[in-house]
């Protein structure tokens, strides 16, 4: 059935694994008629942090810069032809290397979220101000406004998601992830809003990226009424991005689209793998009562993204 042109759309992503796809979405509805205020791109926070005393939301700042046309596509992640001068002046001062690379246009961002968020507002509504001044039409909305951190204990002790895969390149042995502040963290309203009658999972880690969003207080509550249609980020066994088949893992969840979907089948209708998956994957998901659809996943050109778009709004 073809979206209606007035339904909101909840898309859950994460950071450069769903980037591409929610360009995808969003070039869609702008190219064809659709209201893209419609759409609201419901994002990951659980891997926020404080850096050099400024507040950074790497998925939020992603997902914006794709939307503004500005993301930096070859990295996956930072504003195209940014420069690193304040972190190249920061070593120098400090006579030790920057563990994270935040660029200067990024800073500037960063700075401004920070300042707002001791003036007192709060990060919805901060990201609102930066979508409204980067000229973007669909909502991008924060999963939360409490404080999430993706966690991982491993003998190099317990560290944030980000010293795990950016400090240490994803290397240290993972012995147990959690959320930290998940259980009293709740959705945003516009999140809760935006998923009530339609959703779509982006492809990201499924662990640090979707789990911390989907299990927010009463969100999983609003799925399981919804029409949740998600995309696997695994293209045969190897993952779009990130440390998900290390997680899932260390988990005991099966790395493989139907680990993915098991995770998510307290709400998820319809899964889109890749062409080539296992007949063996695609049977065990639809034994979950899923229905699983094969499909070309893999997002390598602005067309190939709206064609992705297109079959999964002719469904919804």
């Amino acid at each position: 059935m073809p979206t209606s042109r007035k339904a909101k759309i909840g898309v859950f992503c994460g950071g450069s694994g769903s980037s591409k796809f929610a360009s995808a979405f969003y070039d869609f509805f702008k190219s064809n008629g659709r209201d893209p205020s419609s759409l609201g791109f419901i994002v990951n926070v659980a891997d926020n942090f404080w850096f050099h005393g400024l507040y950074v939301c790497p998925d939020v700042d992603i997902i914006t810069y794709a939307l503004a046309g500005k993301l930096d596509t070859k990295k996956g992640w930072g504003r195209e032809g940014d420069s690193f001068d304040f972190l190249s002046a920061l070593s120098e001062i400090t006579r030790s290397k920057q563990w994270f690379n935040l660029g200067d246009k990024d800073l500037a961002l960063s700075v401004r979220r920070t300042e707002l968020l001791k003036q007192g507002f709060s990060l919805s509504e901060i990201t609102d101000f930066v979508r409204i001044a980067l000229s973007i039409e669909s909502k991008i909305i924060p999963a939360t406004d409490d404080q999430l951190e993706t966690r991982l204990k491993t003998p190099k002790g317990d560290l944030h998601l980000q010293e795990f895969w950016v400090k240490y390149k994803g290397r240290p042995q993972i012995r147990r992830v959690y959320c930290r502040g998940l259980k009293k963290a709740t959705p945003t309203q516009e999140a809760l809003e935006f998923a009530s009658s339609k959703a779509i999972i982006c492809p990201a880690n499924p662990i640090s990226s979707i789990y911390p969003s989907v299990n927010l207080k009463g969100m999983q509550e609003r799925l399981r009424s919804s029409f949740v249609v998600a995309i696997s980020p695994f293209i045969g066994k190897k993952i779009i991005s990130g440390p998900a088949v290390k997680m899932m893992r260390c988990c005991g969840i099966e790395a493989s689209s139907f680990g993915v979907a098991n995770l998510y089948r307290n709400f998820l209708r319809l899964f889109f793998v890749d062409f080539h998956e296992e007949k063996e994957i695609v049977t065990k998901i639809r034994d979950l009562g899923i229905e699983c659809v094969k499909a070309d996943i893999v997002v390598r050109t602005q067309e190939q993204g709206r064609e992705i778009a297109r079959k999964i709004c002719e469904i919804l």
